[in-house]
Order: structure tokens, then sequence, then C-alpha cells
């Protein structure tokens, strides 16, 4: 997964070897917004980055920047919409209006300016609620008949945003994936963004997403937090206390050294880590290819893991025999 915030012109896919190139809109970052600060400021209030206003300019600079790249995979460019626990002052019903609004013309210009529909185009859906789910979805209709001249079920999937300040919450992320494909219905690709770990990519793709992406194994890295495979009791290991037991696992990292202590301070290796054990778990998920193969894996990771478990009982609405699809897992 690359940003278009940080791609410039003559970089290209083949420059990083061959590779499927999942290309992000960099909307946290190209935005003058509060939530910025969650991009990368760290709460610091300056920065030495200009401040960029949404504009249909900018829209076609990031949709340029995905196809120049060589994108398999792009994300519409979408206004964030504030956690209802982070409301700003100005944050007010008719900004929230505003900023859904924008994200639903940004969704449109993309399918009206695009220039390769070989790039698979998925819509982001900032939401906090399913009110304005629902009204996101009402105006991103109209937008799309207007600018593209295409319906709604012309669109090439959609991606499920506003949900990393939630990410431990795991029954929130299987009620929003729930709440989405109610709306969205079993035929359309679903992404979820920013919140898979691989102790719950299993209930991610059994909720109703197609695919997902992670940074948390570079946060956890920072945290000095060692991934172990699901089902596995502790869940991670904190680095921090003396812990002289040999790694076990097979990954290039740990490979390299003698003892899990020596990862302590080399976060880039305790990465690389966390990577494998989230790829591994999405690959193992993914090979459960019937609902019922991959219900009962959730069942067998319920008796470990109670967030799982909890998590498991807010999936109650009645699945339909879904299409067949290569769940992926993409990564920052």
């Amino acid at each position: 997964m690359f940003n278009a915030y940080f791609l410039r012109r003559g970089y290209h896919v083949s420059d990083v070897g061959n590779i499927i190139a999942w290309v992000d809109s960099g909307g946290f970052l190209f935005l003058d917004a509060p939530q910025r600060r969650l991009a990368g400021l760290h709460g610091s209030k300056q920065s030495s980055r200009p401040l960029v206003s949404w504009s249909e300019d900018l829209v076609e600079l990031v949709l340029r920047r995905q196809e120049d790249f060589g994108a398999r995979v792009a994300f519409s460019l979408d206004y964030p919409l504030p956690p209802r626990s982070h409301l700003e002052p100005d944050c007010c019903p008719s900004t929230v209006a505003e900023r859904i609004r924008l994200s639903a013309l940004g969704a449109a210009i993309g399918y009206q300016l695009r220039r390769r529909s070989s790039m698979r185009l998925l819509v982001v859906l900032q939401y906090n609620g399913v009110g304005a789910l629902r009204k996101y979805l009402e105006i991103l209709e109209g937008e799309l008949r207007s600018r593209a001249g295409i319906g709604l079920d012309e669109v090439d999937g959609f991606a499920i945003g506003g949900l990393v300040p939630h990410s431990a919450r795991w029954w929130l992320l299987a009620r929003r994936l729930q709440e989405a494909r109610k709306l969205l219905g079993w035929d359309k690709w679903i992404h979820l963004l920013g919140v898979a770990s691989p102790h719950n990519i299993p209930l991610i793709y059994y909720a109703g997403a197609d695919s997902a992406d992670s940074k948390t194994y570079i946060i956890a890295a920072a945290k000095r937090l060692y991934y172990q495979p699901p089902g596995s009791k502790p869940a991670r290991i904190d680095l921090r206390g003396t812990n002289g037991a040999r790694p076990s696992c097979e990954c290039p990292a740990c490979t390299s050294i003698d003892k899990l202590s020596d990862l302590r301070s080399d976060t880039k290796k305790l990465a690389i880590h966390n990577l494998y054990v989230t790829l591994q778990a999405a690959k193992k998920a993914s090979e459960k290819h019937s609902e019922s193969k991959l219900r009962d894996y959730l069942k067998q990771l319920s008796e470990t893991n109670p967030r799982i478990k909890k998590a498991f009982r807010e999936i109650a609405i009645p699945r339909p025999q879904r299409h067949q699809t290569q769940l992926r897992l993409s990564y920052t």
C-alpha cells in the first residue's frame, strides 16, 4: 500500500519491484483538517508541510499520481469525518454534511476523469454511523450520475474508513461492515482501511470484507510488541520486559537473532516479524474458502480470544451465498 501524498512525478511501481500496488489517496495528509495530526504530526500544532484545501484540482492531482504510478487498486479522495468522541468546536452537523458532500463529489470526479479503466477505483466511505452512510450513498449516487454518467452499482467497490480510532473495538468493526453490507449488498468489493491485525483478520473477512490493509504491525513494533500467531496466548509479547526465549518463528527477522530480546532495539526487524505473522494469518484465513469453514475457524479462535467471541455475536445479518473472491491483505 502506497500513499499518493508521497508519490512524485516519474515514480512507477516497476521501480520497487514486481508487486501489486494499492495507492491510498492521502486524504489525511492533503487536507487541512483537525484529524490530520493523527497522520504524522503527533499532536504538534505546526507542520513544515503546506496545508492544502479540498478542490477539484486536488482530486485530479491525486488520481494522476495513482494512475502514473501504476496502481492496480486506488482509493478515492475523501474528506475525513471527525470521530464522535473527538468533535472539534467547528464540527457542527452542517460541517459534517459538507464533508460528506465533498467526499461523494471527489469519488464522482475520480470516475469522471479516470483514464485507466484497468485500475480499480474504490470509493472511500468515511462514516461515523449508519445515518451518515445512508446520506453519503444518496449524495454519491446523484454525483455519479451527474459527473460520470454511471450508477452506484457500476463502481468498482468501496472502502470503509474512519475506524482507526476504534481499532481495538472489534465488535464495532464487525457491526460497521455488516451495516455496509446490508446497504451495499453482497456483490460489491468491500475493503477495510487501516485496522487489520493477525488476530482480527478472520473476523473481518467473515463480517463482510473482501480485503483489508494494516499498519498496526508498525505501531506494535514501535511499542515493542511481538506478534504471535492467532490462537496463541498471549497474543502479543511485550519485549520491554526481560525475554530471553528463543524465537520459534521462521521469518527473516527471527532467523537472524538468538533471543527475542534482541528485537527490543531493532524496531525494523520487529516490524518485519509482525508483518510476516499478519500475512500468514491472512493466508490461513483466506484458505477457508467456504463460509462454514471460516465460521468454524472463528469459533475455535474465540475460545482463546474474548474480543473475537464478543465481536462474533455482532454478526447477526443472514449471510447469502457470497460471490467467490480472493481475499487479500495489503499493507503500508
